[in-house]
């Protein structure tokens, strides 16, 4: 059977460290480096489309665990900073949270994800959702079974693969061998843990063969739902970055429209080409009919995705210097300390200089 590809029984633990999303919330808390509140790394995880959290993910290089997990509960959250304070991996005061000697060790002693959350947001279920179902149809079709319920209910993907199908001659045993190599193929990639592989195949479904569900892969792993789900994104993030057309061209087909083409937010985009006719903040504002602390904070989101967009109107390449210069002798991003040290500017450009800066050096 076409979805028979790749089985290894053997149980999965994460060695060293039993909660595979406890270890993500360290790498996260660690790189905000103790300037952030607890509710930060949240919001980054959620994909929260804030000046803030946008400004963020540029000034301390999270863009692979934006928008992760947009379907995270703040009470699954809470609950899991509660268990890493009370293991002392991390310590909070009212207004940052930052990890300690403890939670480093752990972190530095582990496995470093591959996510690309920046890029695909979530739509690397879409492509999941369309190979899954093409999986499925070649499963039925191969034991001339034509008549099944699909395993996805998105109207969207039937669609999608009815069409992709068409375009082929997918009833041939030609195209479901090319197509199980393929997968073959991709599944081999080493940056691919076991644990990965299994999840993935065990996801399948096929002719009298039901994939698992999320609580049946925890229960076999002896691990939580989220943790499970998180390693299975990861898996589909690695293959995503390995498809290419030239290599996998069927695969390469099922990614069309998965990645993010223009990230911006939909607001700052319209401010965007507002800017682009050469219109000033203070006129987008008032055409816009919104703040003008609400433009900045598009100037910002534009800046960390454009490093063509001028900002000489708003900062001077010296000021900018200046700023990034005070950030690393005070080793901190915090716009209150750094505006110490530069009293003459506005918070607007101390967020702008530092923008630019990592977008430079990151």
């Amino acid at each position: 059977m076409i979805f028979s590809l790749y089985f290894n029984q053997n149980t999965f633990k994460c060695e060293g460290f039993p909660l595979y999303f406890q270890q993500l919330l360290l790498l996260i808390i660690h790189q905000f480096q103790g300037e952030r509140s607890s509710t930060a790394p949240y919001y980054l995880l959620k994909g929260k489309k804030s000046g803030q959290t946008i400004q963020d993910v540029t000034y301390f290089n999270l863009h692979p665990y934006f928008c992760l997990y947009p379907k995270l509960a703040k009470e699954t959250y809470d609950d899991e900073i509660v268990k890493l304070l009370t293991q002392n991996f991390i310590v909070m005061n009212e207004s940052t949270i930052s990890i300690t000697e403890k939670g480093l060790h752990q972190i530095v002693s582990s496995r470093r994800p591959y996510y690309n959350g920046y890029k695909l947001r979530g739509k690397e279920f879409v492509f999941w959702g369309r190979m899954e179902l093409i999986v499925q149809t070649l499963s039925q079709f191969q034991e001339n079974e034509k008549k099944f319920v699909p395993v996805q209910k998105s109207n969207e993907i039937h669609q999608f693969v009815k069409e992709f199908l068409h375009q082929r001659d997918f009833q041939s045993s030609s195209f479901g061998t090319n197509f199980k190599h393929q997968l073959s193929d991709l599944l081999e990639n080493p940056h691919l843990l076991e644990i990965h592989r299994n999840l993935f195949v065990y996801r399948l479904s096929g002719y009298k063969n039901s994939g698992l569900t999320w609580e049946q892969l925890a229960t076999r792993y002896h691990m939580t739902v989220l943790d499970v789900k998180l390693l299975f994104i990861e898996c589909l993030h690695i293959l995503l970055n390995e498809i290419t057309e030239e290599k996998y061209p069927d695969f390469h087909a099922l990614t069309k429209n998965i990645y993010v083409q223009n990230p911006l937010t939909d607001s700052a985009l319209k401010s965007s080409k507002l800017f682009e006719k050469g219109y000033s903040i203070e006129a987008i504002a008032r055409i816009r009919f919104l703040k003008e602390n609400t433009i900045e904070d598009h100037v910002i989101e534009i800046v960390s995705v454009d490093p063509n967009f001028p900002i000489q109107s708003f900062i001077s390449d010296e000021q900018v210097q200046k700023v990034l210069q005070i950030a690393q002798e005070r080793q901190t991003k915090k716009l209150k300390i750094i505006r110490e040290g530069v009293p003459d500017l506005s918070y607007f450009q101390i967020r702008l200089a530092l923008t630019k800066g990592e977008e430079v050096n990151g």
